[in-house]
């Protein structure tokens, strides 16, 4: 990645801001990444089915769990840690995947089983992304941005098909002027985010999710649109509880999602190489990769901490250069105050109670856009990359597609073909994956032999 670090720093990574500083800075923060950190568990907890309780309990848990893992990114332990104002949070990336592994499970499979399996399957993950930390160079040569971009156009694609089909189940559930509500909010949900997004304010750029779903509550809440359950009991304070889903593991399911660790991990590399530059840090040399090494590092442990926790899967988020950038701050010290704000803030249920009251129209509307752009990041990446992104794109999302077919194909000819091969043909996002690590490798091998 080309970054120079220039960036002039009112606060470097080392000093040491006042209370007043710290804490402003790192409610900016906390502004740019809550409504990703709160969004991504309730659109999972909703795909998988948890009932009320359960979906307040992940919501809670992923800023809580966001807290711990951003104190252990910015603070480091040993080389456990980025030692860089790095911010951690839940990946949208896995929605996708673990909506498809979630309807591919046996019929019959409980709740509680098919939540234990998807955060089984992601403590393996994150051991998996831990181990990968001693071989970022070899990686680095096969995950390159032809790869990456292929998985995020693909992800972001399948993204935004869900997020289209639950609007139409939202405004298929409606009638007469509760289905005007849902226009209404969509309408001043999706401006909102397009028209701060489209503006040379950089905060409200940045600002633009949070402020966008806030707007569209709001109009929610003057149209008499919120669905408030009173008998529910909303508590004082929330409290982890670990393990609070039994772990379980199922090897087709890892299969499904190992894509997605990968290229996630290879996000994290850019980044934690986006924080250094705009920290004014090495972006090569022996502290950079040691820094590298441990960011990545942190990412699984911070993964596996999740899922004993009863939260998703986490990752660096970028969010936060943005805001270094406004700022001017650095400080390792705005990490350790945000890691506070963020255990404080997911320890008020009542934060958990009101997010899972935005109207449908709302929530999916914002998502919506927000995987648009996730496609469209995938597509610039792989465009800059000339020829060689753009053909690889082509090739693994036309192939990945075809290869959906083929299960129904041969089930025509009363061909039968293993299970496990026809689920995992019918998620394009791994085969894609799998497709363009081929041809990266294909092409490593063709210039070796030149």
């Amino acid at each position: 990645m080309n970054v120079k670090p220039k960036q002039v720093l009112s606060y470097g990574l080392e000093d040491e801001p006042g209370l007043r500083d710290s804490v402003l800075t790192a409610f900016a923060h906390l502004f740019a990444i809550a409504a990703s950190i709160l969004t991504a568990p309730l659109l999972l907890a909703g795909v998988i089915g948890l009932d009320s309780e359960a979906t307040r309990y992940v919501i809670n848990a992923s800023l809580v769990v966001s807290g711990i893992a951003t104190f252990i990114q910015v603070r480091r332990f040993g080389s456990l840690g980025s030692g860089l104002l790095s911010v951690q949070g839940t990946s949208f990336a896995f929605i996708g995947p673990m909506a498809y592994a979630a309807s591919v499970l046996p019929p019959g499979t409980g709740v509680d089983q098919l939540i234990g399996t998807l955060m089984g399957c992601s403590a393996v993950g994150g051991a998996i992304v831990i181990a990968a930390s001693f071989f970022l160079d070899q990686l680095k040569k096969v995950f390159t941005p032809e790869v990456t971009g292929t998985t995020i156009f693909l992800l972001g694609v399948s993204l935004l098909f869900s997020a289209g089909n639950n609007i139409l189940f939202t405004i298929s559930d409606r009638e007469g002027a509760r289905l005007a509500y849902t226009f209404i909010e969509l309408f001043v949900t999706v401006g909102t985010i397009i028209f701060l997004s489209t503006r040379a304010w950089p905060l409200g750029r940045l600002l633009s999710l949070s402020l966008g779903l806030a707007a569209g509550f709001f109009v929610a809440f003057l149209l008499g649109d919120l669905t408030v359950n009173s008998s529910e009991e909303i508590g004082v304070f929330f409290l982890l509880a670990p393990f609070r889903f039994s772990l379980d593991f199922d090897l087709l399911i890892l299969f499904l999602l190992l894509p997605i660790f990968l290229v996630s991990l290879t996000e994290t590399i850019g980044d934690i190489t986006a924080t250094s530059s705009v920290s004014a840090q090495p972006i090569e040399g022996p502290v950079y990769m040691d820094r590298l090494r441990g960011g990545v590092m942190a990412d699984g442990v911070n993964t596996m901490l999740a899922a004993f926790l009863g939260a998703f899967p986490n990752t660096t988020f970028s969010q936060n250069n943005a805001v270094i950038a406004i700022t001017g701050v650095a400080s390792r010290r705005i990490g350790l105050v945000l890691a506070i704000l963020l255990v404080l803030v997911g320890s008020i249920p009542l934060v958990s109670f009101l997010f899972t009251m935005i109207p449908g129209g709302v929530l999916h509307g914002a998502t919506g856009f927000l995987f648009a752009l996730i496609a469209y990041t995938g597509w610039t990446i792989s465009r800059d990359r000339a020829q060689t992104g753009v053909r690889t794109l082509i090739i693994a999302s036309t192939c990945s597609l075809g290869l959906m077919a083929i299960p129904g194909f041969l089930g025509s000819l009363q061909i039968s073909i293993p299970t496990y091969l026809s689920i995992l043909l019918g998620f394009p996002v791994a085969t894609g994956t799998f497709i363009a690590i081929a041809l990266q490798i294909g092409s490593l091998l063709a210039s070796r032999k030149s």
